[in-house]
This record gives structure tokens, sequence and C-alpha cells, in this order.
């Protein structure tokens, strides 16, 4: 299978897994995003798409309240090309490792995503952007 032939197929799988999201099917959604995550050769990480599908995934599961398992994924996300250009994957490590009590490290993540892209924390819980007040400068 040749890489575009991959990211064609990658593109489709979550396009249909975000569309489960949309619809609120999570875990129908799952299930396409580990269709995807299937197709990717080993090693996963050296290819742009992983990173794609472990951030779907780990929002997924953020969605479900599982943030164990969103933390592992999007983590995992981390060690792909072209993560550290996702402020929104930054976000929902952050929000997984603050519901799971580990406040250092989401407070680390949270505030990445924060400085990248502000906006992101327009329609998430205030506890989230609470979490980093203190390290967040007013703007004047």
């Amino acid at each position: 299978m040749g890489k575009p032939d991959l990211t064609l197929q990658v593109r489709r799988l979550c396009a249909d897994g975000y569309r489960l999201y949309d619809s609120k099917e999570y875990r129908l959604a799952l299930r396409s995003f580990y269709q995807a995550w299937l197709l990717i050769p080993k090693p996963q990480t050296e290819y742009t798409e992983a990173n794609w599908v472990l951030t779907a995934i780990g929002d997924t599961y953020f969605k479900l309240q599982q943030f164990e398992q969103g933390a592992e994924s999007l983590t995992s996300a981390l060690y792909c090309p072209d993560s550290e250009k996702s402020p929104f994957l930054q976000l929902r490590l952050g929000q997984c490792l603050h519901e799971l009590g580990r406040i250092p490290e989401a407070r680390k993540y949270l505030l990445h995503a924060y400085q990248a892209s502000p906006s992101l924390f327009d329609n998430e819980a205030p506890c989230y952007s609470n979490a980093i007040a203190d390290l967040i400068k007013p703007h004047d």
C-alpha cells in the first residue's frame, strides 16, 4: 500500500469516526478510529497519520470519561510527526491528566494549548483554564 493510499484510507475511516463522534456514538466512533490505526504500518509513530488517529482515539476516550485510556492514546500521539503542531492534542491530554488528578503534568499541557490557541478553552469547562490561571499573564 503506497503512502497516498494509506492517507486516503485513514482519512476516510477517521471521517466516518468523526461523523459517529458528532452524533455522540462514541463507541462506534472508536471502532472506526481503531480500524484506521490498524492500517498504519509499524512502527506507527513514524507516520503523521498515527498522530491524527491517536488524537481522535484519545479525544473519544475523553468524551467517554475514560481518562486513563485517553491519556495513554494522547501521550503516544506526542511521539508522532507533527504532534507539536496540535494545540488540541495538548488540550485533551491536559484535560485527561487533570481528571486523573495528575495536576502538575496537566498544567504543563494545558498551558501549551492555551499559549498556542486560547480560544480552544472557550467551550471547555472552566476548571481547565482555572488550573492554569496563575500561569497566564493578563493581556494589557
